[in-house]
């Protein structure tokens, strides 16, 4: 007998609208048990305060170790103060579903500090809208942060919105265990910040104060952003927050004298904050629109995965990765894939102390006012080669990666795949490369060397622990003076030699 057609060992009880209805609308008692808010008192018609009810709803939901779906019908719930999820219920697996976040939306009625606190692992949050702005009220701007969120480890958001945060949409504290989240299905992130323009500002080197302002009180915080004039160096990041004063880097460019303008950006539509244990993030085909500061702020220690995505008209820049301007320790292994970039205002990613970032076949329209257009749109606001040396960019089918400039002697290879050489003319002596220790590893070993000018010296080639050209690493090799020239060295494991060639100088 074909197996759909062997009769049931038990014949299922036909069953009514009405029970099917009921079921939805009541709370379960199971392993997938369903929390409908509405059955909780929640209203969802954008005027009366759901506030307790949905909290009520969250308490139950949180309140079982099995977890369930707490389900949000269709409606605009407007609360009058935060819902959160308790610290006792960090240990169930809830799952937050609305029907869309067009249709399901949370809103403030009065101002506070955050709507949601969430936290708590595994689980989703999927098809709800999270606004900081009253739309019965004129969309007046009553939240500072529409989610603050920790211990949110193995998390999926779907189909999310977080909108109209006066300072961030979603804010990841550095609090706890946020590994391994994941935004999925546009995810949208946009409208979130605000813009602070003042010309009563006194400043020189890194430190400007204010006549006025009172920078902790407007929300200005460590991660923001001060921009004095325009054009490329117009940006600096603040690094600390004082009583009518801030401190920002690099140091200013010139001198800031009352009656100059400026302005101070902040808030981001995702910002994940430093942490030991906020890593391995995937980021898929989410939206970052129009966000004061930046679209998506990546302050965690590794593994952070950007793919597809649009980043456009955000304050400051599309994305900014890295932590260097407030840790000493870099974000590590991070890509951008296939994302596009458009009418940021100063640039489309910035690079702070981002160590093996791969960026791949970005689409990179200019910033409006601050970096130039394609790769000149990828930069840092500091000037040091940690900034740069590891990040690749593969763009328009070529492969692109930083290039030191010269300067030093001897030039150091051991962590760098190209090098430049460039050199005053009348030099006294031979520049120096060393090459990379022998490799260890099984895969091909090459480094290029750019000779934009040797100085009228021979360049010269050595090594601490291999030979070059078969000769002693010691002695070297020498290749030619000149201007124009590359110079090529492949590790030849046979020989255990680095193998020199050069392309012909010009004259």
């Amino acid at each position: 007998m074909a197996f759909w057609k062997k009769p049931r060992e038990k014949e299922l009880l036909p069953r009514n609208k009405e029970d099917i209805v009921r079921e939805m609308w009541s709370p379960k008692k199971t392993a997938d048990q369903l929390f409908n808010v509405k059955s909780y008192g929640a209203i969802g018609d954008g005027k009366a305060d759901d506030r307790k009810a949905l909290q009520k709803a969250i308490d139950a939901a949180y309140g079982t170790s099995k977890g369930g779906n707490l389900f949000f019908p269709p409606g605009l719930y407007r609360i009058s103060g935060p819902i959160e999820v308790p610290e006792w219920g960090m240990g169930a697996a809830v799952s937050w579903i609305g029907h869309s976040s067009e249709t399901t939306r949370i809103a403030p009625s009065e101002p506070m500090d955050y709507l949601v606190r969430m936290r708590g692992g595994s689980g989703s949050v999927k098809g709800i809208q999270f606004m900081g702005t009253d739309p019965e009220n004129g969309y007046t701007q009553l939240v500072k942060v529409c989610m603050v969120a920790s211990e949110i480890r193995d998390k999926l958001f779907s189909g999310a919105a977080f909108m109209w945060g006066s300072v961030h949409g979603l804010q990841i504290l550095g609090e706890g265990n946020n590994n391994l989240c994941v935004f999925d299905r546009l995810c949208q992130f946009s409208q979130n910040g605000s813009v602070i323009e003042g010309s009563g500002a006194s400043g020189r080197g890194t430190n400007i104060s204010f006549m006025k302002l009172d920078p902790a009180a407007r929300d200005v915080h460590v991660g923001a952003y001060f921009k004095v004039g325009s054009g490329e160096g117009s940006v600096y990041h603040i690094d600390e927050v004082g009583p009518r004063s801030i401190t920002v880097s690099p140091p200013l460019k010139e001198t800031v004298s009352p009656g100059t303008p400026y302005k101070i950006h902040l808030g981001c539509g995702l910002q994940t904050d430093r942490g030991s244990d906020n890593n391995v993030y995937g980021i898929y085909d989410c939206h970052f629109v129009g966000n004061a500061a930046t679209g998506l702020m990546v302050r965690g220690l590794y593994g952070h995965h950007i793919q597809g995505g649009n980043f456009d008209s955000n304050g400051i820049s599309g994305i900014h990765i890295g932590s260097g301007a407030i840790n000493t320790t870099p974000a590590y292994s991070g890509s951008i894939n296939h994302s596009y970039f458009e009418n940021n205002g100063y640039a489309n990613v910035l690079l702070d102390y981002a160590a093996g970032l791969s960026i791949i076949e970005p689409l990179l329209a200019k910033p409006r006012d601050g970096m130039g257009d394609g790769l000149a749109s990828i930069t840092s606001l500091y000037n040091e080669e940690y900034q740069y040396d590891t990040t690749s960019i593969l763009y328009n089918g070529r492969l692109h990666q930083y290039v030191p400039e010269g300067g030093r002697s001897p030039l150091d290879m051991k962590d760098e795949p190209r090098m430049t050489v460039n050199k005053k003319n009348g030099a006294s002596q031979a520049e120096t490369v060393k090459l990379p220790p022998a490799p260890i590893h099984k895969f091909s070993e090459e480094v290029e060397i750019f000779v934009e000018h040797s100085g009228g010296q021979e360049v010269r080639l050595v090594c601490d622990n291999a030979k070059v050209n078969n000769r002693p690493g010691s002695e070297g090799v020498l290749a030619p003076a000149g201007i124009g020239y590359k110079i090529t060295a492949y590790y030849n494991r046979t020989d255990k030699s680095w193998m020199i060639s050069h392309t012909t100088p010009l004259s």
